[in-house]
Parts: structure tokens; sequence; C-alpha cells
């Protein structure tokens, strides 16, 4: 994961600054070391395309169709270029926020199928001082594509907050 100051706290849940958080901890618990690793070296991947704001990587991160889900509306996308194109936005707009670097805890994890992993992930975005500005919650539907690992196949956006000053 991406951090703008590794060693720095900004609220009691948020990521220590190396290695996964004691509540992501609390959540991997009882899943089996191999696949704890990938998840959080998986979500660090993807901490990191959107602090460097690469739409590729991002990308990259998620296998299509993609169904992305928001209280609003729904979306598919149907091929990497229209996911990427569909973070442009996101990203822009985290830009223009002032928000540079997100760290996740993970929330809950389930294994509904051998190559199915369901996760509610609360990600932290911060500023370029590391403060913490927005908290976002999402649950992810990661599926297990041979030679490539764990993607991201359906996101259900569950809401966030701006983090008082």
């Amino acid at each position: 994961m991406t951090r703008a100051l590794p060693d720095r706290r900004t609220g009691p849940r948020d990521g220590v600054g190396r290695g996964p958080s004691a509540d992501t901890a609390r959540a991997l618990r009882r899943v089996e070391p191999g696949r704890r690793r990938e998840l959080v070296q998986f979500l660090a991947r993807l901490g990191d395309a959107f602090a460097a704001g690469d739409l590729t990587a991002i990308a990259a991160c998620h296998v299509p169709p993609l169904l992305y889900v928001t209280e609003w509306g729904s979306a598919v996308f149907t091929s990497t270029r229209e996911v990427a194109e569909g973070f442009r936005q996101v990203v822009d707009d985290h830009r223009r926020r002032g928000l540079v670097s997100p760290t996740s805890v993970v929330e809950t994890v389930s294994t509904p199928a051998a190559r199915i992993v369901e996760i509610g992930v609360r990600w932290t975005f911060h500023d370029a001082e590391g403060r913490a500005l927005l908290h976002d919650r999402y649950r992810y539907l990661l599926r297990r594509v041979d030679g490539e690992g764990l993607l991201i196949n359906a996101v259900i956006v569950l809401g966030g907050r701006s983090v008082a000053p």
C-alpha cells in the first residue's frame, strides 16, 4: 500500500505504516496464510495503482465483464479499456480534492467457492501530508483467474464520508 507518511497513523482504524492493519489481521485470521498474503498483496497493488493514477494498472486489477454497483445505479464494463475509462473520472476527482494515497482495512472475508473470495474493504484516502480526508467502503467479489491470480469481478460501493479536519 502506498502511504504519504508510512510511520504515522491518521486515526484509530487506519492502516499502520507497514503491513496489514490490526483490523485487517483480525478479518483475515481464519483465512489460509497463502490466500491471506495474496489478498494483502492484491490490495497493495490496487492501492499503489490508484495512488499513481495509473488507469492501466487499475484496470489490470479487474476482470471483465466487471459489474459496478452503486446505490444510484449499475454499470457493466466489458473490456479492460472500459474499466480504465470508467475510473478516469474517479482518479481525476480524487486528484482535484488532494487525495493522493489510499490505505485499506479488510473488514470481512468469505470464500463462497474455491475460486471466489468476497471481501469488505474500507479505504482511507490521505492528502500529501498524510491526513485522512475520506473513508469509502466497498464489497469486492474477487475471482481467481489462471495465470493472473485474484482479480475484481464485481464492485459494490457501500458509501463513504469525509473525515473531519
